[in-house]
């Protein structure tokens, strides 16, 4: 598995040995939130407390990831114009953090596999396949614990993914969708807005991965 931390702080506001025990979630949440979205490799001293208070208010990495899923599709569905953070993500937490781990239904709705942007390297569909693998392959024990180490194997995947893709085919992709509401977009969030249209394309080219799509399979037991 790659080296999950980056040169940067976690957040503006603090490193994070500020996390004290929960500092090896923290960093896999901050890491999560930039491999969906692009940008910036570290939090805002805003989210950088957000996250803080959820996690040492009991509040699973596993609720948190799965928000970020579920919000970044909304906000590219709604064409929201602000950069996704964690503070945007604050109603889904907590909805996801009611929700029991280990509930014996879907998660999600599943999707059709998506075949909309430009094409891919062959190497990607073995890199999937290697990572699905590798997830299946994790040791028994706590459900949650396992999907939360899967999502961690997904993260990866799709961070390698990503930088194997030619990346300004897809940011032209993502251009030519938004093109409809370039106007609503500031010259500044433009460059976001796109990356994060095509790292979402990319996620669900290759779906399995996701933090819902985990929790679907590894922590619920939902063929």
């Amino acid at each position: 598995m790659s080296n999950d931390v980056d040169d940067e702080p976690l957040g503006s506001a603090g490193s994070d040995s500020d996390f004290g025990p929960f500092a090896a979630d923290a960093e896999a949440v901050r890491a999560y939130l930039v491999s969906t979205r692009g940008g910036a490799p570290f939090l805002s001293g805003a989210d950088t407390r957000l996250l803080h208070g959820w996690l040492s208010g009991g509040v699973r990495l596993g609720a948190i990831v799965r928000a970020i899923d579920v919000v970044v599709r909304k906000r590219i569905a709604s064409k929201v114009r602000a950069p996704l953070s964690l503070a945007s993500c604050r109603g889904e937490v907590a909805k996801q953090a009611r929700r029991p781990s280990l509930a014996p239904r879907r998660l999600v709705e599943r999707q059709p596999v998506a075949t909309d942007g430009p094409p891919v390297p062959d190497l990607v569909a073995s890199l999937y396949a290697r990572a699905m693998a590798e997830a299946r392959a994790l040791p028994g024990g706590d459900p949650e614990s396992r999907a939360e180490k899967a999502c961690m194997i997904g993260r990866r995947f799709y961070d390698e993914a990503f930088d194997l893709v030619d990346r300004e085919a897809w940011l032209a992709a993502a251009g030519e969708a938004l093109a409809d509401n370039r106007e609503l977009y500031a010259e500044g969030d433009w460059g976001s807005i796109c990356e994060a249209w095509a790292r979402d394309a990319l996620r669900r080219r290759y779906p399995g991965l996701t933090a819902t799509r985990i929790w679907e399979e590894f922590a619920c037991g939902v063929d």
